[in-house]
């Protein structure tokens, strides 16, 4: 079954950057050159961005019929993926909203027979989660959606099988791919898992 894996990293970073200018205006001492795009923020000495991007890259190096697609509209990310053999996709039209992340990773994957889509902002979701993840859809949702979950909390990553490639494909603004899950949610297929801080967002900058 030939999976594509959506790495989303083409966010506005609105609400991390807005955390740094009213710190800046309040006089909170921060560090120099803090990036006001999030997803270049260093944590434990690498970009945001690439944590999750470096894991799914050895899970595809497991499954032969797994690609990552990186969907970005920033030359630094298109850069670093293309160094890692990773293909790549510009999309300058995202800073619109992330439906047209959405789309222009449909259009690049017309060929897969399902989709995962994975967001760079989430740094702490695990290989083996991700990998368990992905296994299991494969085998649960075929034809279907799936979605990962930690008790009534749900996140990403999250399925689709080809037959809801149309519809993603009509989707208009900021609204994502949730929006078609939420519309057939009685179909969704859950992925458990225990740990909730995998699946945290960073959305914005503190100083803890």
């Amino acid at each position: 079954m030939r999976v594509a894996l959506i790495y989303l990293a083409a966010g506005n970073s609105r609400r991390f950057g807005e955390s740094i200018r009213i710190l800046k205006e309040k006089k909170h001492l921060i560090p120099e050159n803090l990036p006001e795009n999030k997803l270049l923020f260093s944590i434990e000495g690498k970009p945001m961005y690439l944590h999750l991007l470096e894991r799914l890259v050895k899970i595809c190096n497991h499954h032969a019929s797994w690609e990552v697609l990186v969907v970005t509209q920033y030359e630094e990310i298109l850069e670093m993926a293309k160094s890692l053999g990773v293909r790549a996709v510009f999309s300058p039209d995202s800073q619109k909203g992330a439906s047209w992340s959405v789309k222009t990773a449909i259009r690049g994957t017309q060929d897969a027979d399902a989709c995962a889509f994975f967001v760079a902002d989430q740094p702490y979701l695990s290989e083996k989660t991700a990998e368990n993840f992905l296994i299991d859809m494969q085998k649960r949702c075929q034809d279907g959606l799936g979605c990962v979950c930690c008790e009534e909390m749900t996140g990403n990553p999250v399925w689709f099988s080809k037959k809801f490639f149309p519809e993603l494909l009509k989707l208009d603004g900021d609204r994502g791919g949730k929006k078609v899950l939420k519309e057939h949610w009685s179909e969704v297929e859950f992925f458990h898992i225990k740990d909730r801080n995998e699946l945290q967002d960073v959305d914005v900058w503190t100083m803890e």
